[in-house]
């Protein structure tokens, strides 16, 4: 019986190994494989559009469940950037964090400083103080000049 198994497996075997020396299977890359020219190069460390994208003032007003932001923010890059993801902490009366909210404000900003105002933030803790807001991330518009 097991003579029998091989003799029916070995001519799959055969073609199999047949495709896979096949010139148009072999000379194509993996999905995953980029020649090197269509590599994404790393930014240099320091050099990321964030290092320069900074939020400069905030000022906040409360409603049921919603904190809302007018926050200045400060683009120190030489190009534009857009979609800020903005990171804000808020804190109970006696200092201690009780959350941490984040949002992401999809806005184009140059070079420059830009206020935005209306960025909302759900919270449900009542007497929460709102705290230092930070940006996280920034998606650049173009290549940088």
């Amino acid at each position: 019986m097991r003579m029998f198994a091989i003799l029916l497996a070995g001519p799959g075997i055969v073609s199999l190994l047949c495709l896979a020396g096949s010139p148009s299977a072999v000379g194509q890359p993996k999905p995953t494989e980029r020649p090197a020219a269509q590599q994404p190069s790393p930014a240099p460390p320091g050099n990321a559009p964030v290092d320069k994208f900074s939020v400069v003032s905030q000022s906040w007003h409360r409603f049921p469940g919603l904190a809302v932001a007018d926050i200045t923010f400060q683009n120190a890059n030489d190009f534009r950037v857009r979609d800020a993801v903005v990171s804000c902490e808020f804190f109970d009366a006696r200092g201690k964090l009780v959350a941490t909210r984040g949002s992401t404000v999809f806005q184009s900003f140059p070079p420059g400083k830009k206020k935005i105002d209306g960025i909302e933030f759900s919270l449900r803790e009542k007497n929460a103080v709102p705290g230092s807001c930070r940006v996280i991330s920034v998606t650049t518009v173009g290549s940088p000049n």
